[in-house]
């Protein structure tokens, strides 16, 4: 009778412990269920040297060796049918990195976005209407993929290009896009957003706003067509004595060196830009950009890139001498002299500069999937009203080839050559060449 009773209660508990925690397992379950979560890891080798005549000369006798380990933990929050959230984490050494020894996990990009059409009950077919605030992503290219830490699988080659204007900074973005199921034009996009200058905070006197434009058409047949244009104006911060105004606290646009590099150099620190063309304070810079594409499968790809940018005022040494570039000889004074030490300017002086460049890119796939083959050809000329206009091109080629073990998991390797004319505003100083590689995994 005692163990009846037992059993009895026993059984009534399991019962109310089941019942209780049903409704616990649905919320578990549900909110599972608005979650996306992506893991990256990426590895990289390089075999790389600066050429003879480079601005430092220890970056001329490089060991080949492996790089620290970038990660990415990617989370997507589907906060109800409208309304999304993202957050990226990452321990990416080339970007926010202070120095080789500091290991560190951070906000890379996050934001909020809102399905407008959705929330205000006007939802429409093949229409979608888009406000993102937080993080906004700002370039000028398109059609081709960004390389960000651990997440380099969309960029058929290593790295980003040498004209590659691009960076997330805080804003608001309003998108636009319209699709068609049949017709020359199968969808079209308008986007435009609003950032201040910094991926913290800068609230200091006279800091501007940012603001790009863009317009992108996509046809059938795989070809696509893209105009960008980007605006900083942050030259109201400088103060300028005698012609010459310091950097010195001043905010400039993020997207005037590009995002974080691949190739690395021992004489810089690992979130240097130095392989970036360096020509623009990036103040009141100004780049229009054109994008045309033909990708008529996902296995074939080619992609033509047309742009210009410039600045209101051009980087200038201790003296007010225009330099070509952030990164110039000087003596011990500062001042520009060709036989000297390297300097990286941090004055500017009012004048034009500018930069004129094209891209070339392709991709091949030789087994569908599986094995492709790519190519990058840029060219950037320094066209700055104070420089001369002799010895005053960069060029870049990339030519690489990846393997995909799987899905998630790709191997990349590649040759990569730049030449750096003495007045081009290379960072380097002449250019470099080599090798490097990188495997992946996405998850």
């Amino acid at each position: 009778m005692l163990n009846n009773k037992k059993t009895k209660f026993a059984v009534s508990l399991i019962a109310a412990a089941m019942a209780a925690s049903t409704p616990a397992q649905a919320e578990v379950s549900d909110y599972l269920d608005r979650l996306e979560v992506n893991f990256l890891a990426m590895q990289n080798f390089q075999s790389i040297q600066a050429k003879d005549g480079a601005f430092r000369p220890e970056d001329e006798e490089q060991s080949s060796g492996f790089g620290r380990i970038r990660a990415n933990l990617m989370l997507k929050f589907h906060i109800n049918e409208f309304i999304t959230a993202d957050i990226d984490i990452a321990e990416e050494p080339n970007d926010f990195g202070g120095g080789d020894r500091d290991f560190s996990f951070h906000n890379d990009y996050a934001g909020v976005e809102f399905d407008l059409l959705g929330l205000t009950d006007n939802l429409r077919e093949n229409e979608n209407l888009t406000l993102r605030l937080g993080n906004i992503g700002g370039s000028p290219f398109q059609f081709k993929g960004f390389q960000d830490g651990a997440d380099n699988q969309a960029n058929a080659l290593i790295g980003n290009g040498m004209t590659d204007y691009a960076t997330a900074e805080n804003g608001a973005q309003l998108s636009y896009t319209k699709s068609y199921d049949s017709g020359l034009i199968r969808s079209y996009n308008v986007t435009g957003h609003i950032t201040t200058s910094s991926f913290g905070e800068a609230f200091q006197e006279d800091r501007g706003y940012n603001y790009r434009l863009q317009g992108t058409l996509e046809f059938e047949g795989g070809f696509k067509a893209g105009l960008n244009y980007l605006q900083a104006n942050q030259g109201d911060q400088l103060r300028f004595e005698n012609g010459v105004a310091s950097l010195d606290g001043v905010t400039t646009t993020n997207y005037r060196f590009g995002d974080g590099e691949n190739y690395n150099f021992s004489a810089s620190p690992s979130s240097e830009r130095d392989t970036h063309v360096g020509v623009m304070p990036g103040l009141d810079q100004t780049t229009i950009q054109l994008n045309l594409a033909y990708q008529p499968t996902s296995q074939t790809s080619v992609i033509l890139m047309l742009g210009k940018s410039s600045d209101d005022f051009t980087f200038a040494d201790s003296a007010g001498n225009a330099v070509a570039g952030i990164t110039y000889f000087g003596n011990s004074n500062g001042v520009a002299d060709a036989n000297g030490t390297t300097y990286d300017s941090n004055s500017v002086i009012e004048g034009e500069s500018s930069v004129q460049y094209y891209v070339v890119e392709a991709q091949q796939y030789i087994i569908p999937e599986k094995l492709y083959v790519a190519a990058r050809y840029a060219e950037a000329e320094n066209t700055s009203d104070l420089i001369s206009q002799d010895d005053n091109t960069v060029e870049r080629l990339q030519v690489a080839a990846g393997y995909w073990f799987n899905d998630s998991t790709l191997l990349k390797v590649e040759y990569v050559n730049q030449e750096e004319g003495a007045n081009s505003g290379g960072q380097i100083g002449t250019g470099f060449d080599g090798f490097t590689s990188e495997i992946s995994v996405k998850f």
